[in-house]
Parts: structure tokens; sequence; C-alpha cells
């Protein structure tokens, strides 16, 4: 459930987004694309979790990590729950595709595929050393790109050019991901090798994931103010700035220790604390816009 507040974030992303730049944003269509991600990433947790406990062969993994074990659910109540949660996303994502066309099909199939792959097949995604950046690329990107495309439904207004916007506007939020994802396999190397699971963090070993992780966190800084000057983004985004130091006081422990338990949650408050400002002074900007715009 915690993993599912992002959603909401990204449609308030999407919404000032559209109305700094073209002033308008179907409401309607908004909240039912947020109501079909929230269950369509409830649906993935469960069969994320499902997945794993399914092909781990580590007794600790299925009794002291996995949450399935952890809780200890037989896998037939989570099955139940699985399928019962696709239904809703199912309904709502035919009257949406039904209402706005086949592109709004189209972006839910490539996240529900993404989704299922990364724990499911013969070779899923967390088993390779792609999954990391198809997943940071597949929350940043594609759910701000699929809300600006319902908000925009019927105004002709989204197009190539809206969807590079979208695109770029998302970018340092890819990779603040893309470092949660690089936390995520070094606290887990162990675990992952003893259940034949070859992230990019074992190909290119651990010193070399934490270089990464850096040098990810660094372009997510910089990429806002170049984002501020081309004004993809408000200039008031660049406040984020200030916010550095904090978050770099977030990390430290982090980059001396990787413990699932102890330093994992700390990189995930600070790419919480990062995505939510980022996309709150969007919103500042937003409403800055229309206040002027009035007077």
């Amino acid at each position: 459930m915690k993993t599912t507040t992002l959603d909401l974030a990204w449609l308030l992303m999407a919404i000032s987004f559209t109305y700094l730049n073209y002033e308008t944003f179907n409401i309607f269509y908004g909240v039912l694309g947020f109501l079909a991600v929230f269950f369509i990433h409830l649906f993935i947790n469960f069969h994320n979790n499902y997945m794993d406990y399914r092909h781990s062969t580590d007794k600790e993994y299925r009794e002291k990590i996995s949450t399935i074990g952890i809780n200890r659910e037989s896998l037939a109540i989570v099955r139940k729950w699985m399928y019962g949660l696709a239904i809703f996303p199912l309904i709502i994502g035919a009257f949406l595709v039904y209402k706005t066309g086949w592109i709004t099909l189209a972006i839910g199939v490539a996240g529900v595929l993404i989704g299922l792959m990364y724990s499911a097949g013969p070779k899923p995604l967390n088993s390779t050393m792609f999954g990391e950046i198809v997943v940071a690329i597949a929350i940043s990107q594609l759910i701000p790109i699929a809300y600006s495309y319902l908000g925009l439904a019927g105004t002709g207004k989204f197009d190539s050019s809206t969807a590079i916007s979208v695109i770029l506007v998302s970018l340092p939020n890819t990779f603040a991901f893309l470092c949660a994802e690089l936390s995520n396999g070094t606290c887990d190397l162990e675990e992952d090798l003893k259940n034949g699971r070859f992230t990019l963090v074992s190909k290119v070993g651990k010193t070399n994931a934490l270089n990464l992780f850096k040098a990810s966190w660094i372009l997510a800084f910089l990429l806002i103010p170049i984002l501020a000057l081309t004004r993809v983004v408000p200039y008031i985004t660049l406040l984020i700035v200030l916010l550095y130091p904090n978050i770099w006081d977030d990390l430290r422990p982090y980059l001396k220790e990787q413990v699932k338990t102890k330093t994992y949650p700390l990189v995930i408050k600070a790419v919480s604390k990062f995505s939510v400002t980022y996309i709150l002074l969007i919103a500042v900007g937003a409403m800055i816009k229309l206040v002027m715009a009035v007077f």
C-alpha cells in the first residue's frame, strides 16, 4: 500500500504540467486513471511477491524476508486477492479506452506487461541486469505520460512534443528512482544470488553500483536547473537545490553499509522527499501562473 502513494504524486505532476502548458486538465479521466493505476499497482505488488516466493529456493528468504512467508499466508489466499484486484482496473481501463482511444490501451498494456514480466516468465526482469532500469523508467515515466494523455484527452493537444516534454519533466524522478532500485539491489545482493537472480548490481559489482548510485543522484539534481533555464519546468523548482545537503545526509549511512532493514529505508525516504518536493514546486509554479493570468 505504501508504494501506491506516489501514484497520487504523479497525478498532481500531470495536472500541474498540463495547466502550465495548456491551462486545462480533464479531472474526471485523471481520477479514473489514478484509480486504475492504483489497483494495477496493488495487483502487480501481489503478483511480484507471489512469483518471488514461488521461484525462491532459499529457505531464509521464504521464512524471514518474503512478505508471504513472514505473514504465513497461503498461496491460495494470495491468488484470490491478486485476481480480485485485477477486476477493478479491467473495468475502469475498458471505460477509459472506450472514451479516450487506443493510446490509453497501449500505455495500459505496456505498463501491466512490464509489471508482470518483472517477476514472471522463464527470464523475469528482476533476474536480469535490465530490471532496475526498466522499473525506474516505467514508474517515473509511463504513469505521468498516461495521466497527461488522459488529462488532455479530447482536446487534440497531446502530441509527440507533449510526450517529450512529459519525459523531460519526469527525468529527475527517473534518476532518483534508479537510485532506489540500485539500493534495493545492493542490499539484496546475497539473497538475489542465492535465488538465481543476476541483477545489474551482481553484474557490475557492489562498488560500481554505489558509484552509479551517487552519479544518478547528482544527475537528478543537476537536471532541474537545466530544465528550469530551458523553461521546461518553472523557475521555482530551482529551490530544490537547497534540499541537496539534507538528502545527502540521509544517504550517508547507506553508502557506509547496505542493510535492507537499516539503511534502505533511508534511501526510500530521500527519494520520496526529492520527488514529492520537486512535484510540489511544479504545482506551486502552475498556481503562480494561474494567479498571474487572472491579474
